[in-house]
């Protein structure tokens, strides 16, 4: 049977958007999932239901904290708290047991994506209009692909839609040769090149961030001419541009160093997902301690209180580790300042003898981590109510920054050191630092974990690099108290996930991935 590794359609894909803006919500009473690909106005909510499976990727909610999340905190970087750790090179990295979604909902994506594809040359409208609305599920499904090749490394490559002509059609299911998927990444980026511009409104997928996906790609080739002839022109483009360090994690991140930012609106997406804007997401609590858990003897009261100003209700699973600290020169590297909760806390419980005061004692506060460890603030949401980890606030996928020390990469393999610098410098100028004047690996290893960090990239990084089982081993923790952190053992074939065994049973042919 055909599509085994689908669960579910047409049925996420209807809904109440326009193709301006996907938060905008309009009524269209003519359009159901027979119709949804035979006109124009169809293709558009396609289009929008397309954004909304690949925004709930981003949610960090329910099973998906169990997925993408997985790839934030298994790297050389974090110390992770919580039942996550059973995940990452322990007992239940198992293909039963890891988050089936990583598999499943790229090939969602891909599966409505090549829907769109198909269906936009036998439509009437204009070819501008064909031609964006096709480049952006190109994009979609090339950015789902590259996801399951740098996951699994071993996946199915299918461009046909699923149809009720044939959703039980026989086939053996096989894995794709490498140089087939890359190609395929490959043609569908370079067409949306060819069609999209780079202005375009926030949250809608722009050439920035295609080029970014297809320097990202040829990085994977080893073709570092093309990745940096793409980092070049998106730098060149005049669109994008470095903010000031306070700016980047700021709450507008919808700025000039954002080549893509997932949009959520609470007031159109409410609690349901399907609606426009979705329903939030939860990565600020994932990586700061809950500080309104600490208590001072003889005082009465917390002297902290869940707010916003300390991130509000946190889930305390993942923290920045020493290593990752070791790297920054404390002293001069602004990053220290923005991209982390400092390390001494100020009281902000107006009952409490400590508001506005410095915490009784030296760092650390408490000896479990939960309550008190160093803590990731990039992801803060000054905006959202007390006592509530759901946040509304834009979640930043690509940026400038990234496209600097990736071309910086590619630069420097391809012979061309003094442009390698001239990139990583200007990440280091905004974060207040002197240039460096050598470059090799490791320089670019440290400054990718330095302004990078937990913005999901790292593990593919590490691994695209070869480095990272030796990373890991040496640097990942892992503990509930300070006195109970512990290393880990990464096994040289967990550098792939294993496909998750119903869809592996399902499809019968499909082998599963060494050491699985």
């Amino acid at each position: 049977m055909k599509r085994y590794i689908l669960f579910f359609v047409l049925g996420c894909m209807v809904l109440s958007s326009s193709c301006e803006s996907w938060l905008e919500e309009n009524q269209f009473d003519k359009i159901n999932s027979s119709t949804l690909y035979e006109s124009e106005e169809g293709l558009e909510i396609g289009l929008n239901g397309l954004y909304s499976l690949a925004r709930r990727f981003f949610r960090f909610r329910d099973s998906d904290v169990r997925g993408s999340y997985w790839f934030y905190c298994a790297t050389d970087l974090a110390l992770v708290r919580t039942w996550n750790e059973a995940e990452m090179y322990r007992s239940n990295m198992r293909a039963n047991a890891m988050p089936a979604e990583v598999w499943s909902r790229p090939y969602q994506m891909i599966d409505r994506a090549s829907a769109i594809i198909e269906a936009a040359p036998e439509i009437d409208m204009q070819d501008e209009t064909r031609e964006r609305i096709t480049s952006e599920a190109r994009v979609i499904r090339a950015w789902s692909y590259l996801r399951l090749f740098m996951t699994y490394d071993n996946i199915l490559l299918d461009s046909i839609p699923t149809t009720p002509d044939n959703v039980f059609d026989e086939r053996v299911y096989k894995p794709a040769e490498r140089r087939e998927v890359l190609n395929f990444i490959n043609r569908d980026l370079d067409y949306a090149i060819k069609y999209l511009p780079y202005k375009v409104n926030p949250g809608i997928i722009s050439q920035g961030l295609a080029r970014q996906l297809r320097a990202e790609t040829a990085m994977w080739e080893e073709d570092y001419a093309t990745a940096a002839a793409h980092a070049d022109a998106i730098i060149a483009s005049g669109q994008y541009g470095l903010v000031g360090i306070s700016e980047v994690f700021g709450n507008d991140i919808n700025h000039k160093e954002s080549l893509m930012a997932w949009q959520f609106n609470e007031l159109a997406g409410g609690e349901d997902p399907g609606l426009a804007g979705g329903d939030g997401h939860v990565l600020g609590a994932c990586f700061q301690a809950r500080f309104y858990e600490l208590s001072i003897i003889g005082d009465p009261v917390a002297p902290i209180l869940e707010e916003a100003s300390y991130g509000g209700n946190a889930y305390g699973w993942t923290y920045p580790n020493d290593y990752l600290r070791s790297l920054y020169d404390e002293e001069n590297d602004r990053r220290m300042q923005f991209f982390f909760y400092p390390d001494t806390l100020y009281g902000n419980n107006p009952a409490s003898e400590y508001y506005e005061k410095k915490l009784p004692g030296d760092p650390p506060y408490s000896t479990q981590l939960r309550e008190y460890t160093w803590s990731l603030m990039k992801y803060r949401d000054m905006d959202k109510p007390p006592k509530r980890a759901l946040s509304y606030k834009p979640f930043m996928a690509y940026r400038l920054a990234e496209t600097y020390i990736l071309g910086a990469e590619a630069h420097w393999r391809s012979g061309n050191t003094v442009k390698a610098l001239e990139y990583l410098n200007e990440v280091r100028r905004r974060a207040g630092l002197e240039d460096v004047t050598t470059i090799d690996l490791q320089t670019i290893m440290d400054e990718h974990a330095r302004e990078l960090c937990f913005e999901g990239k790292r593990w593919f990084f590490l691994k695209r690099i070869g480095k990272l089982v030796e990373q890991v081993n040496k640097y990942h923790r892992f503990g509930s108290t300070i006195n109970s952190i512990e290393g880990t053992t990464m096994k040289d074939y967990m550098v792939r996930w294993p496909i998750p065994q119903a869809q592996i049973d399902a499809m019968g042919t499909f082998p599963q991935n060494d050491g699985y």
